[in-house]
């Protein structure tokens, strides 16, 4: 067969010898004499080629075969001797066959032709081969014929053809099932999935196959399928398991899975999986349960609930009380206050040092996990400490002292101590103050909308982000950052981020019926917010209430605001985005988890915080990261903002960076809606 291969890329040269010994009456023993011939050679040459599986065949131009070996006299049911000097029309019917062609275009274009024909013979029966025809020259490269060997691959098709049906026909079954069946890889790719699957991801089997659950949802939950995954095929034993995946929807699904090991012949262990959607089954769970336990006509906890959250208080009181019974550390006057509150006296302190160390000891002791119902359960110990100093103080005094203190280990982020001080008890008293102000301050018309410009790069407004001013009564203006958080804490931020989301699109219908034209107002989200199922709902219905179109509407959030639920913050940001909501990524760069969630999150523009802005003129490394993050963001299809722009340099070096928008002092302060009205149709006069 070597040989053979060799003949067919050396073409007319191996062939030109036996061509003018068969034409001089196709005798070998003729072709044996030719001069120079070296005839034992030339026997083993043409018994090799003889003897070949595939048939191998010389024809002239007219296609009278010149030579033709004993497969090929096997196809036709003749003897050589029969099939010399004779056309394939003795033997084949022409019509129905591709020899006629492939003869002919090999001969014509004087170039190989490499093909597979169909060969339907005189007695009816129809074959394939794999065949390379080769043209044939004379000294003056002229052609003469053609030589060609062909390989009989009808079984391999017939093969090939009853694979695909009943592919097609397994495919059509499972295609038809309502579960979602897959099989994947060792690494995790996908090597096939049926329709329920493909309509989940809203892709087409060829765009799934090869991919990872990592590249197709959220890595928190891609990383909980890939353990179980792994657990299935280390562990060689059938896995069912419930499963959270987040489709093309945005949406949350929740499967039971049925995992199993598979090992084919001859093929690496994969996994075979069923998964069937209850996510409509648990909501109607969730439903009945909360039917079960909430009061039907006010939405409160009914008695049954009310009994088990005692109960679970009691619990959880009797646990802290007998552990702080146990514990090394001698107390004195051991009490509960209320609900999870105790208090007791170390009465063999010596000094603060001893009393720090004794408190930590507690602390330690209390941290140590309880075993509740089989499961371990861990508790946290904030306290706060204040220190009798020869009795100047009353019993009262030093307990609302230590309380003041508690709260604010509290605040600190628990599990931890503090001590009293007299800086400490002022801030507590500014707190409670600021707390009761606050939450009078809700609902009332102390809060004032300030809108601060987004300009492009030829100076017209892009659209107004809108800010929220406390005037606080006896006070003044009090800063976001002195007051958001606090809201955020008291459960406050949901009411105040809904007036900020109304008032917005309020004002943005105000300035297109004022003749201003499409003015996009961008709000900032929080953390609540963020969390909150019902946020699209709302906010759609108050883009209907004003008739906002797509993209009038911007909301702002910031990346550590994703961490506390990221996969329902995502199906939240996608609903909103389906709606025409434009998002964006504010104080893009100071969070920990840019890189990990930025590609999955759909949003239109990345703003860049102003600590990268504030040296992009004077320090070469910040406009390169500048540079670089512009460039990241324009391959993911998004825009960039600069907020904090406040000199002409920062402009300059930004727009070399290629930002698309700037924010900052340079432009404009933020604006009362009368000042923001009179800049926008100014700016609107400049470029009209």
């Amino acid at each position: 067969m070597r040989h053979a291969k060799r003949m067919m890329r050396d073409g007319c040269h191996g062939l030109e010898m036996r061509r003018r010994g068969v034409a001089r009456g196709g005798s070998m023993d003729e072709a044996r004499g030719e001069p120079g011939v070296d005839r034992t050679q030339l026997e083993s040459l043409w018994t090799l080629v003889d003897n070949l599986d595939a048939c191998f065949y010389v024809k002239d131009t007219s296609g009278r075969y010149l030579f033709a070996n004993k497969a090929l006299a096997a196809v036709f049911g003749a003897d050589p001797a029969q099939i010399i000097g004779h056309p394939d029309t003795g033997f084949v019917d022409m019509a129905a066959s591709d020899i006629g062609s492939t003869d002919h275009a090999t001969m014509t274009d004087a170039a190989k032709v490499d093909a597979d024909e169909v060969v339907q013979l005189r007695s009816g029966e129809r074959r394939t081969f794999r065949t390379v025809k080769l043209p044939l020259f004379d000294k003056e490269r002229r052609v003469i014929g053609l030589c060609g060997i062909s390989t009989d691959i009808t079984e391999q098709r017939r093969a090939v053809r009853e694979l695909i049906e009943r592919n097609d026909l397994l495919n059509a079954i499972l295609s038809n099932v309502d579960a979602a069946i897959y099989l994947k890889d060792v690494e995790g790719r996908y090597l096939y999935a049926n329709a329920p699957v493909l309509a989940l991801y809203d892709r087409p089997l060829q765009d799934l196959v090869g991919r990872t659950d990592a590249e197709l949802m959220p890595p928190e939950l891609a990383q909980r399928i890939a353990e179980i995954d792994r657990e299935v095929l280390a562990g060689g034993e059938r896995v069912v398991r419930e499963e959270v995946i987040v489709g093309a929807d945005g949406a949350r699904h929740v499967f039971r899975s049925r995992k199993i090991p598979l090992q084919l012949p001859g093929q690496p262990m994969c996994l075979i999986g069923f998964s069937t959607e209850i996510t409509e089954l648990r909501g109607l769970h969730t439903r009945i349960e909360q039917e079960r336990i909430t009061d039907s006509l006010t939405g409160l906890a009914n008695r049954t609930m009310f009994e088990a959250a005692l109960e679970e208080q009691l619990l959880m009181s009797k646990l802290g009380a007998q552990r702080l019974q146990q514990c090394n550390v001698p107390l004195a006057s051991l009490a509960r206050l209320s609900g999870d509150e105790f208090a007791f006296i170390l009465p063999h302190a010596e000094s603060i040092e001893d009393v720090a160390h004794q408190v930590e000891q507690i602390r330690a002791f209390l941290a140590q996990p309880y075993a509740v119902l089989r499961q371990p359960l861990h508790l946290t110990f904030s306290a706060g400490i204040s220190l009798s100093r020869g009795g100047r103080h009353s019993a009262v005094a030093l307990l609302g002292r230590a309380e003041a203190a508690m709260y604010a280990a509290k605040d600190s982020g628990r599990d931890q101590y503090r001590f009293y001080s007299p800086q400490l008890g002022s801030t507590v008293a500014q707190r409670v103050e600021l707390e009761r102000d606050l939450r009078a301050a809700v609902g009332s018309s102390e809060f004032a909308r300030v809108y601060q410009p987004k300009v492009r790069r030829d100076g017209s407004v892009a659209g107004v982000e809108a800010l929220i001013r406390w005037n606080r009564p006896g006070v003044g203006l009090v800063a976001p950052d002195k007051f958001i958080p606090l809201a955020e804490q008291l459960g406050l931020l949901l009411h105040l981020g809904r007036w900020v989301i109304e008032e917005a699109c309020r004002q943005a219908a105000s300035w297109r019926e004022a003749g201003i034209g499409t003015v996009p107002v961008a709000v900032n989200l929080s953390t609540s917010q963020l969390t909150s199922a019902a946020l699209p709902d709302y906010v759609f219905d108050v883009m209907r209430e004003y008739g906002i179109g797509p993209g009038c509407l911007e909301m702002e959030l910031t990346e550590s605001m994703m961490m506390s639920d990221p996969d329902l913050a995502i199906a939240i940001l996608h609903r909103l985005r389906g709606g025409g909501v434009a998002l964006s990524i504010d104080d893009f760069g100071t969070g920990f988890s840019s890189m990990s969630y930025l590609r999955q999150l759909p949003v239109h523009y990345l703003k860049l915080d102003r600590s990268f802005v504030k040296n992009v003129a004077d320090d070469p490394k910040d406009a390169d990261l500048c540079a670089g993050i512009m460039a990241l963001a324009h391959k993911l299809d998004m825009h960039v903002v600069a907020e904090g722009v406040e000199t002409r340099e920062q402009h300059q070096a930004l727009a070399a960076c290629d930002c698309d928008l700037f924010q900052g002092f340079l432009f404009s302060h933020p604006l009362p809606v009368a000042g923001a009205t009179e800049f926008l149709r100014a700016a609107r006069a400049r470029h009209a």
